[in-house]
This record gives structure tokens, sequence and C-alpha cells, in this order.
């Protein structure tokens, strides 16, 4: 009798029945009707999964034109990039273990010798297709793991399609993989971006946060504990796009009232990890308000980790006012940015562009105090 497995292998095969689904409306009945006469419905349903799956992740996964998944496996799935990143630290001859292992993303960029680990027999198929790694099908909390063994872990944290975020909704729980983490050498578990150092508080081994930004959003936060802690303690952002890193221990913020000169925003990851105020004090940048997350300063610094903004004029946040302002400066578009929801941006920023031609600027909206104030700015590199 064929598994799931067996099924989702002899699809992949089935040149014939990918085509024929690729090139078919499957909400037409006659299309259907004429599928059905050659394959079953579960072979064109697998086909059709399969090549949603391929399709959703031609901008996330290298060999995405030929992976084994599921479109939830893709979702779930770390980009290529990242997972290179993370297994820049995996540097051992000893056993490593891809823990929850999925559909194998991270597993393809580990180490030769990386063993994955899964308790559903399809992911682990999956997973041993696309990498050419061995898998097993086992329930990670009963697997003696060896004292000098590296772990990636990518605990679950869905319920059905919803996507959770706390460290109490994971599975395995968070006491369970504490438990598997102090056994092992050191290694790292994927978490989501919302956690915190101060929800680590209680872990008894070494770690470090890095929060990883990719496209514009800190799509992943993860925890490196044990030797692969590079510094115990501290946090790390990294930036993808950027192709860097920066590690440290978040400071407070100094504030200024005095818009003059610069504004400078942080990169997400950098501002997810607190460190967007170390690295603003080191160019004498100031915080516009507590929490805010945006900083000025009186020149410009020499930093990538900061998109930087010359302001030309402020006024008070009234559209009427704002855009009297940028008539001033013959701006006839923007783009509007604002902290906290202090306004619409998209609605803003449709009145206030009135035909696509003359200098883009930046207006930020912003609440600074009990003042709410609109900062007209030029983006570093456009004139």
């Amino acid at each position: 009798m064929m598994t799931n497995s067996d099924l989702w292998l002899k699809a992949n095969k089935n040149s014939a029945l990918l085509d024929a689904v690729h090139e078919c409306n499957l909400e037409d009945v006659a299309s259907m009707s004429t599928l059905r006469k050659l394959w079953s419905i579960e072979e064109i349903s697998i086909a059709a999964s399969l090549l949603d799956a391929r399709k959703r992740a031609a901008e996330k996964i290298s060999n995405a034109d030929s992976i084994l998944s599921d479109s939830i496996g893709v979702q779930q799935a770390t980009s290529t990039e990242i997972a290179k990143h993370k297994s820049k630290r995996f540097v051992t001859d000893g056993p490593v273990y891809d823990l929850c292992c999925g559909i194998g993303a991270d597993l393809q960029e580990l180490p030769m010798q990386t063993i994955g680990v899964d308790n559903d027999p399809l992911r682990c198929t999956m997973a041993n297709f696309n990498t050419g790694k061995e898998t097993i099908c086992e329930d990670v909390l009963l697997m003696d793991i060896p004292s000098n063994a590296l772990i990636h872990i990518d605990p679950s944290r869905r319920s059905g399609t919803k996507r959770l975020h706390g460290l109490d909704t994971m599975k395995p729980n968070i006491e369970a993989i504490l438990d598997i983490a102090s056994k092992a050498a050191g290694g790292c578990i994927k978490v989501s971006p919302a956690v915190n150092l101060d929800d680590l508080e209680s872990f008894s081994i070494p770690l470090e946060l890095e929060y990883i930004e990719e496209h514009g959003r800190v799509v992943q936060c993860v925890i490196w504990f044990g030797s692969l802690a590079k510094t115990s303690g501290s946090v790390s952002a990294c930036s993808m796009t950027l192709g860097k890193s920066v590690s440290g221990v978040p400071e407070f913020s100094t504030f200024t009232n005095n818009l003059i000169g610069w504004i400078l925003e942080p990169n997400p990851a950098l501002e997810r990890s607190g460190l967007h105020c170390t690295l603003a004090k080191e160019f004498g940048a100031k915080e516009l308000a507590p929490n805010l997350g945006l900083f000025c300063a009186k020149e410009e610094c020499d930093s990538d980790w900061f998109q930087q903004f010359e302001i030309l004029e402020t006024t008070p946040l009234r559209i009427e006012k704002v855009k009297r302002t940028l008539a001033e400066l013959k701006c006839t578009q923007v783009e509007v940015k604002t902290r906290g929801k202090t306004i619409d941006p998209n609605q803003w920023q449709d009145t206030l562009s009135s035909k696509a031609s003359g200098e883009l600027l930046t207006v930020f909206a912003l609440r600074l105090g009990k003042n709410r104030t609109a900062i007209i700015t030029r983006r570093l590199g456009r004139r």
C-alpha cells in the first residue's frame, strides 16, 4: 500500500501530470473532468500543491523549481540566504542535528554530516529529497543527543494557519527545548521576532539573541546558546539587505526637540534589537521622543544602518499646512511615513501627491510629546 510520501514522490516524477495541472484551470469543471480521466483527485491535488509551493518558493529558496514541498512547508521554511548566514556558526566535525527540520531549508546549508529529524514522515521525505541528507522520523523529545553535538531547532509556532508568537506557544514547549539544549554543546533555536531578551531571563545556559531582517522586515529571531553564543547576554542585529551584522548591549536614548539637520531611520533589525539607540549615540544623534525609534543628528552620519533624511521644513501636522509648504518647495509627489498610527499615511500620500513629477520628498507625520508635527525631508541620495 502506498504511503502519502510515496504518492508525493510519484507525483513529482510524473512530468505529464505536472505539465497538465500547470496548464489547467482547476476551477473549471470541464478541465478537471479531462484530468480525472487520467489521474485521481489525490494525484491532481498533490501536483497542484507542489506547483503552488514551487511558485511561492521562487524568491525564497535557491532550488525552488525542483523542491518537494507543499505551500505550508515553504511558508515555514527559512530562506536560503538566512540559512547560509546561520550555518556559518556551525563549524564542526562533530555531530549536528536539525530538529523539527521541516522541508529541509536549514538542513540544506548545515554541515554535510547534519541529520534532519522530524516527527512527520512526509516532512522527513521532503527534507531528504531536497537535501540528499539523512533524515530520521522521530519525536525529538525522545532522542539521545550526544554531549558534543550542535543542534538547530525550529519548533512549530502555528495553530492551523495562524502563526503564534509567544515562547509558551511553541511545540515542543520551551521547557522541553531548554532540556534538549542543555544536553548539547551548543546551537540555536528559531523563535518569533516578538521575543525579547527579558523573556529569556530564566534560561540557565549562556545565550545571545539575534534578530534577522530580510527585504525590509524582521523575519526571524534566533537564540544562540552554549558554544555558539558569541557573547553571552548580548543582542545582535543582522541585515540580509545590507549584508552586515552588529552586536552589543542596548542602551537608553537621549532626546531632542531641536529639528535641525537629519532624521535617522534605523534598519528594522537594528531597531528590534534595541541597538539603534547604541549606534545613534556614536553619531551624536538623539531620539525625537521616547520609544519613537527615529533620531535627529546635526550632520549626515556614515552608517548604512540608518536611512537618512535631510530636514527641509517643519510645520504643524495639518494637511493644508503641509500642502502649502510642499507647494513652496515646488514638490508635487511625496512619500509619507508615520509612527504610532498618528495618521493614515496612504490617505495623506494620495492627498498630497498631485502628479508624478518634480522632486520626491518624504514627510514624517509624528506625535512629539504634546505636539503633532510634520517634518518635510529629502532622502539621502535624492536631489
